[in-house]
């Protein structure tokens, strides 16, 4: 007997289907087939119907004397009509590849960053954006899939190396969802989210 486990799309169609085909001694066949066929086509498709479009806002409040930063995401209708302003601070790291498509294959040729400085009371700031990239491979595994990486200089020293919002385009590892530098301190502050909750 086969077990799966019901927390994972995998596990709820592996179990439907094992079912029916317990069902198949008393089943036309066809009727049968039809039916895992079904279950399964409807699963995949939940995950496909949705696109996902990331945003990264970077600010810097020279009253609150802070630099902030935020990766989310937006969802198909929101994110479809959302317009992207380096005057607003609002970036998707699709529009920092290029992107080269032939009849064999879709590939990132090229990257390019975002430079903003960022003057505190103690000193200005370099803060630098660019896109993580996981596959140049549009039509690979995780080539569908884009985060950002940022890093954090002073006085022309990086006191935060690049950093990815996101590590992996799969598994459990955290995102981080919020960045925030103290002109006071100099101190840099990470927020991170479990995966299960950012997406």
């Amino acid at each position: 007997m086969l077990i799966y486990s019901a927390h994972s799309k995998e596990g709820v169609t592996g179990l439907l289907v094992n079912i029916i085909l317990l069902m198949s001694a008393n089943m036309n066949k066809l009727i049968c087939l039809t039916l895992v066929t079904v279950i399964t086509a409807g699963s995949t498709s939940v995950s496909a119907a949705e696109t996902i479009y990331p945003l990264v806002t970077y600010k810097c409040d020279t009253d609150a004397d802070i630099i902030t930063l935020t990766n989310s995401l937006l969802k198909s209708d929101e994110g479809a009509a959302f317009n992207y302003s380096d005057e607003d601070g609002t970036y998707s790291p699709w529009n920092l590849v290029e992107i080269n498509r032939s009849t064999e294959r879709t590939r990132i040729v090229k990257t390019k960053k975002i430079i903003k400085k960022c003057t505190l009371s103690s000193g200005e700031y370099t803060i630098t954006l660019e896109p993580q990239v996981f596959s140049r491979n549009l039509n690979g595994i995780c080539g569908a899939s884009i985060s950002s990486a940022f890093t954090i200089s002073y006085d022309g020293i990086d006191i935060k190396e690049r950093t990815p919002f996101e590590d992996f385009c799969r598994g459990n590892s955290p995102i981080i969802t919020r960045v925030t530098v103290f002109g006071k301190t100099g101190e840099v502050k990470i927020k991170r989210l479990p995966r299960y909750k950012f997406y």
